[in-house]
């Protein structure tokens, strides 16, 4: 979730004067590099699939094979959720997803440190996943180099030379709306109860 929040404060940063970009044309770009990464994460889990890194999880997750029709339509209803399938699936999409914060701070923001942050952020979370066998190494290597190629690719969409105009000096700041403060405060406040309810 910290790289969806670090996002999230880049694009709303702009109304503070922050950076010199345009949250929505940050926000577009980004909503569609996630886009075409699931349309090919997609088109790989079709032509590709790994067992899953760990030992015994049809076992663990999942029911014995029902014996009769009746029993597959009473696991499909009553046992079956969608907590994920017992096959990797190559790119690893929480990896393409966690790209995208370095990806969008090393491009919009003027503070290198930050994208330096999150960079490792992503390694240390990448080499976690590996360990935890959420995914092979190959998943969180592919999962980067796809998601920032089509970062890459998808430059048109807002170009960084392309800053919004700089407010004149000694210019009065914009006055802040108030249904604007309020939609950070909510989106916040959802993506902090759904990491809360995720982790319990």
């Amino acid at each position: 979730m910290h790289f969806l929040g670090s996002v999230l404060c880049l694009a709303f940063s702009v109304a503070w004067d922050q950076h010199p970009y345009s949250g929505f044309g940050v926000m577009a770009r980004f909503c569609l590099t996630i886009c075409f990464s699931r349309i090919l994460r997609t088109v790989c889990f079709m032509s590709t699939v790994l067992p899953s890194p760990r030992p015994g999880c049809y076992r663990h997750r999942f029911p014995a094979p029902p014996e009769d029709w009746w029993g597959i339509i009473v696991v499909g209803i009553r046992e079956l959720r969608g907590f994920g399938g017992c096959n990797d699936l190559i790119f690893s999409g929480h990896g393409a997803f966690w790209t995208m914060g370095p990806l969008v701070f090393q491009t919009y923001y003027p503070n290198k440190f930050s994208a330096g942050l999150l960079w490792t952020a992503l390694v240390q979370t990448s080499i976690r996943d590996v360990i935890d066998k959420q995914h092979y190494s190959v998943d969180m290597f592919l999962a980067v180099v796809v998601t920032w190629a089509v970062w890459d690719w998808l430059q048109w969409v807002y170009p960084r030379s392309q800053p919004l105009p700089q407010r004149p000096k000694g210019a009065a700041g914009d006055r802040l709306n108030p249904l604007v403060l309020a939609l950070i405060a909510v989106a916040l406040l959802t993506a902090a109860i759904a990491a809360f309810v995720a982790k319990s």
